[in-house]
């Protein structure tokens, strides 16, 4: 494949997720503020996409690499691997239903039934065109990937805005997802059957179906560690709190998204440097060292500044982004903020754990990241278990710094001990020094009056200057740094 095709590809793909994060967020900050429940009615849509995302993983069962990988290798395979694939995933797609109807009519009442079944399809439905999407990514042609997510982005944002904005309510803005999803399956599956396959129940073989499930098998038990990390937090605190679940999750779910819309920045790092790993493992220990410690060293020095920053500045964000209204009261903002300044260092870590798993991938330590994975699942619901009863809406915060730590803990150790090693340490000081100032700097403005005269886009600007003025003073960044950034997408092409 030529590097200019790969060039298309990554891009393509990178835009596309980052236009639908940004579609996303933006939809988290106008539906509190148009439905008629406010962050109640918000923290009901999460709980059902919650649940949703998490019971979705029954239809995924790990089948996207083992099926990528094996039409990548021999093309002519498509139209049996797909069917094959597509069998497993429609039986699967059907237990999982009878599962979301058996925990809804157990667990759920009233306008919550109706959410969790209409997303639950969605869910279901964009899970079946995900499948369709293995297929592009294994012909190298994943612009077709991101038109299919754009599409679904736009749809229900689109509509979403008008809906509610209309009036209309959570269960109607729901509707619009499950038409969304629709349209997403029938482009994803029209256009691999005009493009690249056709599926066919001819090709059916029971003994290839379940040597799909025994490759996918070790790829399921890390992704559904994943969710589940990312998602029972949210799930308990609904439950836990009681009555006032819906709207504790209005607010913990709004300051995750924006915590999550940050995340694109490690992870498109982190995806053109994830090749550059995997070629180094392979060939020089020293290289790697090097890899390793630049890597850390660009996201520490990117993730510190913009917790602190968040931190002080949470409370302004949230009046700007989510003024008093009808449906937004202050009650709102202040429990809102409280959530950003916690759940933002969680964020900082994530960033920083971005570097370790991609490590363990690209190593193909997969061991590895599953117990890494079990124990921060598993300190994540203690914890939450214990601190939900506690500080309400401000446990799940408060447990995934805490899970976060785990991960860092265990996987720089793993990492050190198995795999490669840091070979510098003085970024950490010079980051830490520079945000102190940053820190002093914002606090000054925040508690002296100038914030009345000064407004926050002006302050931001001149933060982000003073920091990375200061970091290049320090030599926190150098030229070797800077080159080094220019030359790892360059290389993710080499090596591809």
């Amino acid at each position: 494949m030529q590097g200019s095709s790969i060039i298309r590809n990554t891009s393509s793909l990178f835009v596309a997720h980052l236009a639908g994060r940004i579609l996303s967020f933006v939809l988290t900050i106008v539906l509190p503020r148009y439905l008629e429940g406010g962050f109640d009615d918000l923290g009901k849509y999460f709980t059902a996409l919650w649940l949703a995302n998490l019971l979705a993983t029954l239809t995924e069962l790990g089948l996207y690499t083992p099926l990528i990988r094996e039409v990548a290798a021999d093309r002519s395979k498509a139209s049996q691997m797909i069917s094959n694939a597509l069998a497993i995933r429609l039986l699967l797609s059907f237990v999982t239903f009878l599962i979301i109807v058996a925990l809804t009519r157990l667990m759920y009442s009233g306008e919550m039934a109706p959410l969790i079944y209409i997303v639950g399809l969605s869910e279901i439905i964009n899970a079946l065109a995900q499948l369709f999407r293995c297929i592009f990514r294994s012909f190298e042609r994943m612009g077709f990937e991101a038109l299919g997510v754009i599409l679904e982005r736009l749809v229900v944002f689109a509509m979403g805005m008008c809906v509610v904005i209309l009036g209309y309510g959570v269960v109607s803005f729901c509707i619009v997802v499950l038409i969304a999803s629709i349209l997403n399956l029938a482009m994803t599956f029209s256009i691999m059957v005009w493009k690249f396959s056709r599926p066919s129940f001819k090709f059916l073989d029971v003994r290839l179906s379940i040597d799909l499930l025994k490759q996918a098998l070790p790829f399921a038990m890390g992704g559904a560690l994943s969710i589940v990390y990312f998602r029972i937090d949210g799930l308990m605190l609904r439950h836990i709190m009681g009555p006032g679940g819906d709207v504790a999750i209005g607010w913990y779910g709004t300051g995750y998204s924006f915590v999550n819309a940050l995340t694109i920045i490690p992870g498109a790092f982190m995806g053109a440097v994830f090749p550059v790993m995997s070629r180094m493992l392979r060939s020089s220990t020293s290289a790697m060292d090097f890899l390793y410690t630049k890597s850390m060293k660009l996201v520490f020095i990117i993730a510190f500044p913009i917790a602190v920053g968040v931190t002080f500045l949470a409370h302004e964000i949230v009046l700007i982004l989510y003024p008093i209204g009808e449906r937004v009261t202050s009650q709102d903002q202040e429990a809102l903020s409280r959530v950003l300044e916690i759940l933002i260092w969680a964020g900082a870590l994530i960033f920083v754990n971005f570097v370790l798993i991609t490590i363990l991938r690209a190593a193909n330590k997969r061991r590895a990241f599953l117990i890494m994975m079990t124990a921060s699942v598993s300190v994540n619901i203690g914890a939450n278990l214990i601190l939900i009863p506690l500080y309400s809406h401000l446990g799940p915060p408060v447990s995934m710094i805490i899970s976060e730590s785990v991960i860092l803990v265990y996987g720089l150790c793993y990492i050190h001990k198995h795999v490669c090693k840091l070979n510098e340490f003085g970024f950490l000081l010079k980051s830490a020094f520079a945000s102190s100032l940053l820190a002093l700097g914002l606090f000054i403005w925040k508690y002296s009056g100038f914030s009345e005269s000064v407004h926050i886009a002006l302050v931001i600007c001149l933060a982000i200057i003073t920091y990375f003025a200061v970091i290049l003073a320090l030599k926190g960044i150098t030229r070797e740094d800077l080159s080094f950034l220019k030359r790892q997408f360059q290389e993710s092409i080499d090596f591809k």
